[in-house]
């Protein structure tokens, strides 16, 4: 893999002959950029960022530590599995997958621990042994998890038909699935069990989708779940390689890379899309390819006119949560700190909407924390990186706690902000001393993101990290489809499909499908033969 299979912008460069201009460099966009390149088409990717790979990418801080930024652990990542070989396609079988082993997440609930294993069976009999008077609840959970994924696997692949087939075998598949995905996780719970505790459990990962029991969609909640049921996997070199193997793959192919390229316009002329601009300059193309979210398509790049076809409203949907992080480095290895590779999931009670919704600056550590160990579950870290360790701690943040600096500069914004960083840094930490308290007197670094460095990096306006909320009304919205009623313009990412890299994966496929309609299986066949 050549260093950088990428560019800056420069508006002295020659952009013209693209077929497909892809806004945004996420999964979405490198997933559907390396379908069309390889099938022959000119492709190029424009990222606002200064790195490439949207929530993929990792950073860097001294002595080499490094956090990922979105990628905590994907599940599917077995060898056999078409997840796997969809992800081995594009990172063109380079990249190396690690097992998190038998307990890939661990739920706190207050002191009392419940232990998540990996693999279906293992799961209903650890579920029986802490739950030992609700054998038959567990038993119809699984089995409406099967149900529901069923219907949602045909309710997403139905995104992909032409207008005819969607609207008469589409309509009936939307109908059927609406019987899960319109009631949320906690009121589909409820019919199978009255223990408060069991549902906590069960609903301990809702943080993988962004929202708690009593307003998720009990859809995306059993698609989540059952994503992460045979285990967690993490790739070998951190979540960055994710986006360096991919965008390398795309590069082989022919596809171009661009960053610091920030698009201002989506240009269309009587309702079909001519090009973009960016600092000024109108590149033309066939066709563009948006994967910057819904919101920021129609809010920020089309003009009235575009809107207005599209007909979508500004308050369909809200914004997923936003949240805050911690970045700890540590000066000891994680064998010698024995630091485990499964997530904790923290919750201060098994009500977790009230205490959510409870949540202020002031307490947000306690009332829920989410920890990942990135260098443990690593399998190239120890050597790489010797004596060192990382570690990540996440809990909510409300952008309006921060909305009063959001116009002041990155990293040099006022004293009141770093107060407010700071006694988030300090609380989070006292929360880590209590999960993990072999990590006390090793730290030697930590440092803060909020929902304003989410907003700076990805141009999400509320510095959400899931895209539209993952609410019943979601699952409804007729739009939130690959096709738009732009001629010219189709939209990928997590809003069309669910949150994660697996849900953006999914969202390049059916627009891949859309575009190249039945010449995409003859890639299909070729997916096991490396490019180059």
């Amino acid at each position: 893999m050549q260093n950088k299979p990428y560019a800056s912008f420069s508006t002295t460069d020659d952009h013209t002959g693209f077929d497909h201009v892809i806004i945004g460099s996420g999964m979405g966009a490198m997933t559907l950029g390396t379908w069309l390149a390889k099938a022959g088409k000119k492709v190029a990717l424009f990222e606002q960022h200064y790195v490439p790979g949207g929530f993929t990418h990792s950073f860097k801080r001294k002595d080499g530590m490094k956090w990922d930024v979105g990628v905590h652990y994907m599940g599917n990542m077995q060898e056999g599995h078409g997840l796997r070989k969809l992800m081995d396609f594009l990172t063109n079988h380079e990249l190396d997958w690690a097992y998190m082993g038998e307990v890939y997440d661990v739920v706190m609930i207050g002191k009392d621990r419940y232990e998540i294993p990996a693999g279906e069976e293992n799961f209903r009999q650890q579920m029986k042994h802490y739950f030992p008077d609700d054998h038959q609840a567990i038993d119809d959970y699984l089995t409406l998890l099967k149900k529901t994924n069923k219907w949602g696997s045909a309710f997403f692949f139905e995104k992909s038909f032409e207008p005819f087939l969607s609207q008469t075998l589409g309509r009936l598949i939307r109908r059927a699935y609406a019987k899960y995905y319109r009631t949320t996780t906690l009121e589909t719970l409820q019919t199978l069990t009255t223990n408060r505790r069991l549902i906590a459990v069960l609903c301990g990962q809702c943080g993988n989708y962004g929202l708690p029991p009593k307003e998720s969609s009990f859809a995306a909640h059993a698609m989540v779940i059952g994503h992460f049921m045979e285990g967690g996997y993490y790739p070998h070199g951190g979540s960055e390689q994710i986006a360096n193997r991919t965008l390398d793959t795309f590069r082989r192919l022919g596809g171009k890379t661009y960053i610091n390229a920030p698009v201002s316009e989506i240009v269309t002329e009587k309702g079909k899309v001519t090009g973009i601009r960016i600092k000024g300059k109108f590149i033309p193309c066939r066709s563009v390819i948006s994967n910057i979210g819904i919101k920021n398509t129609f809010g920020k790049l089309l003009d009235e006119t575009a809107r207005k076809r599209q007909a979508m409203s500004p308050n369909d949907t809200k914004p997923s949560s936003a949240h805050l992080c911690l970045y700890v480095g540590l000066d000891r290895s994680d064998e010698q700190l024995k630091l485990p590779k499964h997530n904790i999931w923290s919750y201060e009670t098994e009500d977790y909407s009230a205490d959510i919704n409870s949540i202020t600056e002031h307490n947000t550590a306690n009332k829920f924390s989410y920890v990942s160990f990135p260098s443990a579950k690593d399998a190239l870290w120890a050597e790489q990186h010797p004596n060192r360790s990382t570690i990540q701690a996440i809990s909510v943040g409300r952008y309006e706690w921060y909305e009063s600096y959001a116009e002041q500069p990155w990293r040099n914004r006022e004293t009141a902000y770093q107060q407010k960083k700071e006694h988030f840094k300090n609380t989070m930490l006292e929360k880590l001393y209590e999960l993990v308290p072999q990590i006390k007197g090793h730290v030697i670094y930590a440092e803060v993101s909020t929902p304003l460095s989410t907003r700076h990096f990805t141009d999400y306006q509320t510095g959400e990290i899931y895209g539209l909320a993952h609410t019943p009304k979601r699952f409804a919205l007729p739009y939130l489809r690959p096709q738009t009623k732009i001629k010219g313009l189709k939209l990928v990412g997590q809003d069309i499909t669910l949150v994660g890299v697996a849900g953006a994966m999914l969202s390049g496929m059916l627009c891949a499908i859309v575009i190249l309609k039945f010449r995409v299986w003859k890639i299909f066949k070729d997916m096991n033969n490396p490019v180059g």
